[in-house]
């Protein structure tokens, strides 16, 4: 009888854990797939911003008709904030009013405001996907991830500041400053940095060739040209293979997370090596 009541507990037991861990499980793949539909979103922006930029950066543009990312970008935020939980709503609330004006306003801004606005919303949506991979991970249980995590973050958050800096440094490039150039080359020197910090914290490191390959491109840019739209024109295609590097790692970083909780995080689009290996061609492809 007694052998029979210890074989009870053991298997009530050995069913708890079983359920206690398909729990945990589910827990963390619907907090995950919120993050991939957050990451979706900054991919959006991202684009966005790519096409406002080209808009704005016209001598003489068009009259603006509304982009189709606009309409994606308005659906997948309404998709995203009815699938919040209820502490993220908020942020979400926000997060949509900024977006909408965005969307609505940005013909009338100028390159820098457009750049600046974009930015300033990517960095929300970081933000959210920062509090819910934090918060899941901790309620998890998951400290030696969440300790991985927390070193990456401010690391990646640093290179997207570290680019935004690089960006206004290329707006306000005068040729024949001395100081201008030297800010410049102060800027990607940080970025060089910035990436070689994140690469090593990824479980397999892309080629070291990847980011000097960003620097040589760097380095080729004639800065003493005369054509000084052409020089700004060649320093910002640069910075969007930057910026595509920078959240390349960034989805990579993701992904380790997820393959060490056993949570399906499927491939966006630029979240590979191979596709780090090809940012130049993506942004060819994207206009």
């Amino acid at each position: 009888m007694l052998i029979l009541l210890l074989l009870v507990i053991i298997f009530g037991a050995s069913c708890f854990f079983i359920w206690q861990a398909r729990e945990n499980k589910r827990f963390l793949q619907t907090r995950f797939d919120q993050v991939i539909g957050l990451r979706q979103l900054i991919f959006l922006l991202r684009f966005h911003r790519r096409e406002s930029h080209h808009f704005l950066s016209q001598s003489h543009p068009l009259k603006a008709t509304q982009l189709n990312e606009v309409i994606a970008i308005k659906s997948l935020m309404k998709i995203l904030s009815s699938q919040a939980d209820k502490a993220h709503k908020p942020m979400y609330r926000i997060l949509a009013k900024q977006l909408n004006k965005l969307l609505d306003e940005w013909p009338s801004y100028s390159v820098r405001r457009n750049q600046a606005a974009h930015g300033k919303a990517i960095r929300h949506v970081l933000y959210l996907i920062d509090d819910v991979i934090t918060q899941s991970l901790l309620e998890a249980d998951k400290e030696t991830l969440f300790k991985t995590y927390q070193t990456a973050w401010p690391i990646t958050l640093n290179a997207i500041d570290s680019l935004s800096r690089f960006r206004y440094a290329i707006d306000s490039f005068t040729l024949g400053k001395n100081s201008s150039e030297r800010e410049l080359r102060v800027h990607i020197s940080v970025i060089q940095r910035r990436l070689g910090q994140i690469s090593l914290l990824i479980n397999k490191p892309p080629p070291a060739f990847i980011i000097d390959d960003l620097m040589l491109k760097f380095e080729n840019i004639n800065l003493q040209a005369r054509d000084l739209e052409g020089v700004k024109n060649d320093l910002y295609q640069l910075s969007l293979k930057i910026s595509d590097t920078i959240f390349n790692l960034f989805d990579i970083i993701l992904a380790d997370i997820a393959t060490d909780i056993s949570v399906r995080f499927p491939e966006l689009q630029h979240t590979n090596v191979v596709a780090l290996q090809k940012t130049s061609d993506l942004y060819s492809i994207s206009h």
